[in-house]
C-alpha cells in the first residue's frame, strides 16, 4: 500500500513540474486555441489547419495555426506568455514584464514578501505573422478572393498593457478571439462556394513542406537568427 502511495505521490510531482516549464504551458496555449477554431470552423462551415511550413525563395516560415471559412483566412500567432506586454507595430521588439513576489522570513522571524521585476524582450508577433503571411502570398492567389487577417493571441495570463497597431491585424487575448472572428465573419457579405474552399485548401497543402529535414532546418535557422 504504501509502495503505491509513493508512486502516485511521485507521478503528481513530476506532473507539477512538467506543467510548470514553458513547453508545456505553450502547449495548453495552443489547445485552448485549437478549441475555439474547432467551434468557429463547425459554426461557420470553415476547417481549421495546423502545423504548415512554406517556403518562398527568401526563407521558410511555420503557421502553426490558421482557420479558413468561407469568408476570411485568419492565420493565428498564439504566444502564451505571462505580465505585462509592451510594444508597437513598427517596434522590432517588445517586452514582457513579469512580476515575481517570493517570500521571505527576517531575522525576526517575521515572513516578508519580496518582489522582482524582470524583463524580457521578444521579436515582434505581428511582424512574425506579418511574414508568415506573406509566404502564403507569393505562393498562391488566396487573397484574390478572400481577406487574409493577421491574428496575434497571447494567453490568459498576459495583460496588454501599452499594445498599438493598426486595423490591418489585430492584437487579443485568447478568451476574446472567438468574438473577434464571429465579428469579422458578420461584416464580410461575400462568401465562398465550397468548390473554391476546397480549392484553396488544396493551395494550401499543395504547399505545405512536409520533408522532415526541411523542417528540421527552419527550426535550427530560426533557433540560429533569434538565439533561442
Amino acid at each position: 500500500m504504501i509502495y503505491y502511495y509513493f508512486i502516485a505521490i511521485t507521478i503528481v510531482l513530476i506532473f507539477v513540474s512538467i506543467s510548470q516549464t514553458p513547453k508545456f504551458k505553450g502547449w495548453i496555449g495552443e489547445m485552448r486555441v485549437h478549441r475555439v477554431l474547432r467551434k468557429i470552423a463547425k459554426q461557420e462551415g470553415g476547417l481549421e489547419l495546423h502545423d504548415f511550413m512554406f517556403e518562398d525563395d527568401i526563407s521558410s516560415s511555420q503557421i502553426d495555426n490558421m482557420l479558413l471559412t468561407k469568408k476570411a483566412l485568419y492565420v493565428l500567432e498564439v504566444k502564451n506568455y505571462s505580465g505585462y506586454i509592451f510594444g508597437s507595430e513598427t517596434q522590432t521588439d517588445w517586452t514582457m514584464t513579469v512580476k515575481h513576489v517570493n517570500k521571505v522570513t527576517g531575522r525576526n522571524g517575521k515572513i516578508y514578501q519580496k518582489v522582482h521585476i524582470s524583463k524580457h524582450s521578444f521579436y515582434n508577433p505581428i511582424m512574425q505573422n506579418q511574414t508568415h503571411i506573406r509566404k502564403i502570398k507569393n505562393l498562391t492567389n488566396i487573397s484574390e478572393f478572400i481577406p487574409i487577417y493577421n491574428v496575434i493571441v497571447f494567453g490568459r495570463n498576459a495583460l496588454l498593457k501599452d499594445v498599438s497597431h493598426s486595423p490591418s491585424c489585430k492584437v487579443l487575448l485568447h478568451k476574446e478571439l472567438f468574438r473577434y472572428i464571429n465579428s469579422m465573419e458578420s461584416q464580410i457579405q461575400s462568401e465562398l462556394s465550397t468548390e473554391k474552399q476546397m480549392e484553396i485548401v488544396d493551395m494550401l497543402f499543395l504547399h505545405n513542406i512536409t520533408d522532415k529535414k526541411r523542417r528540421k532546418k527552419h527550426v535550427k535557422d530560426i533557433r540560429v537568427k533569434y538565439n533561442k
